[in-house]
């Protein structure tokens, strides 16, 4: 019988301290549910059982003589492949970059392993972490352990089914354009995109030989789990300014208030202009709202101007192509813009005509387009604080419906009665807080009828990341939470 399996990081790791558990066992128990599962689901692609059980062993000895490293001691964790762990390979399921081996942990690693954490493994990506599935060039498909005809979401799919099946209780995700949002709805569980530029980027991507050029935005690591307790205890680890990275400001964050959900204002929606939603999603919606109003919250569905929400979009693939494409020479850059088109932003041409200006000048590389769009950036940005002055949060939907079932990328989907473009379902309604940075949680909401979890995410302002987590805990005491998937005990 399983002792530790589904039990969060926060009570494993107090079950070490108090001498109740012993890391080696929760470890080992881990492992060998990993060992029993993994295959079906293709969560986990590498696993460090030697250097896991070794490492717990020295915590618990440490233990034993009263001393612990930090809020992880002994604690099994995963990692999304795409982050740096030292002498190990992370290439981003792309055979372009299958030989890069991380020269060093990345910053934020680093200061996991000091936590006390034990790493038990990487988790699946899809290729270039640019899908809502998990496939790509080098690792076998990973599933839904809810439904394994299903996608577990992406990019931190990998990890969002580890930690639905009892993998794990913790997993490093990162987030650009919805890739620990969308995974953590799509696996029912918790998870937070912080505010752009508050994490240390060093070591978080792997590079292409010879690469000299370092641009990033809309992209931010973040915690998922089961938990949002996991997800506050991840999150204040890696949070915070580092040497490599002068961009990381440090902030003074505010503690949370003891307000209750009655003393918020708060904003909703069930769609954005263009772009509606399922029933199931829209009703699910609108009966949390309901509850909410019950409970003496100010609650009321709106949006910022028509505007915003585009201008958002255009911002997001503006900017996409100097991340993405970075590096790359003149005449290769076609080539990606070619396969977008034919896979992953497959109709997007004739769906969203004015889309497609910045996308292409994007792609031309150009300093003057660059700056401007910085500038627009920052003007959306201000925007959207602009919203968050008139209420403190807004609760919007992660998709158009729970997961789909896997298919080849570019395929249009079908939900609800509705079809639609492949990047539809899912991308408008997350990447437009990459294109902002405003910080984000999702909340499970129980099951669908198909038995997919569905859920919602909370945005804030920026730097609210305290709050939103109070806020957030409130909310998700009025829901059913993680509800674990069938077949796997």
């Amino acid at each position: 019988m399983n002792q530790y399996i589904y039990k969060s990081a926060t009570e494993l790791a107090s079950l070490i301290r108090d001498g109740k558990a012993t890391s080696v066992d929760i470890v080992k128990e881990h492992l060998d549910r990993i060992r029993k599962i993994n295959d079906k689901l293709n969560a986990l692609i590498s696993i460090f059982e030697k250097e896991a059980l070794q490492e717990a062993i020295s915590c618990d000895n440490e233990a034993k003589a009263g001393k612990f490293r930090g809020p992880l001691h002994g604690v099994p964790i995963t990692i999304k492949e795409q982050f740096w762990i030292k002498g190990k390979k992370s290439n981003t399921n792309f055979k372009m970059l299958k030989h890069f081996v991380a020269p060093e942990d990345a910053v934020i690693v680093d200061r996991i392993r000091k936590s006390g954490a034990i790493i038990l493994g990487q988790t699946n990506v899809p290729k270039n972490l640019l899908d809502y599935q998990v496939a790509g060039d080098l690792y076998p498909e990973g599933v839904n352990p809810y439904n394994l005809e299903y996608s577990p979401g992406g990019s931190t799919g990998g990890g969002a089914a580890a930690l639905a099946a009892g993998l794990t209780p913790l997993e490093l995700g990162g987030d650009f354009g919805g890739s620990i949002r969308v995974p953590a709805n799509f696996c029912g569980l918790y998870g937070m995109k912080p505010t752009e530029k508050t994490i240390p980027l060093h070591g978080n991507m792997p590079l292409p030989e010879n690469a000299n050029t370092f641009i990033l935005h809309m992209v931010q690591a973040g915690p998922l789990a089961r938990t949002l307790d996991d997800v506050e205890l991840l999150w204040k680890i890696i949070v915070g300014p580092h040497e490599s990275d002068r961009n990381i400001p440090d902030i003074n964050w505010q503690k949370a208030t003891n307000k209750e959900l009655s003393d918020y204002k708060l904003a909703w929606t069930d769609s954005w202009p263009g772009f509606e939603t399922s029933t199931p999603i829209s009703n699910a919606i609108k009966a949390l709202t309901d509850t909410l109003k019950s409970k003496g919250c100010k609650i009321e569905k709106k949006i910022p101007d028509e505007t915003l929400h585009r201008d958002s979009l255009k911002t997001f693939v503006g900017l996409f192509p100097y991340i993405i494409a970075q590096g790359v020479p003149w005449f290769i850059r076609p080539l990606i813009k070619m396969q977008l088109f034919s896979g992953f932003l497959k109709g997007m041409k004739k769906e969203f005509p004015y889309l497609l200006k910045p996308l292409n000048r994007g792609f031309k590389m150009n300093a003057n387009h660059y700056g401007e769009m910085m500038l627009q950036r920052s003007m959306i940005t201000q925007r959207w604080e602009n919203f968050f002055k008139e209420y403190d949060f807004l609760i919007c939907p992660v998709s158009f419906g729970p997961s789909y079932k896997r298919c080849k990328i570019g395929s249009k989907l079908n939900y609800d009665g509705k079809e639609m473009i492949y990047i539809n379902y899912v991308w408008p309604f997350v990447g437009c807080f990459n294109a902002s940075g405003n910080p984000s949680v999702t909340i499970p909401l129980g099951l669908g009828e198909e038995g997919l979890p569905i859920g919602i995410q909370i945005v804030g302002k920026y730097w609210s990341e305290m709050e939103l987590l109070h806020v957030a805990k409130k909310v998700a005491a009025l829901t059913s939470g993680f509800v674990k998937p069938k077949n796997w005990e």
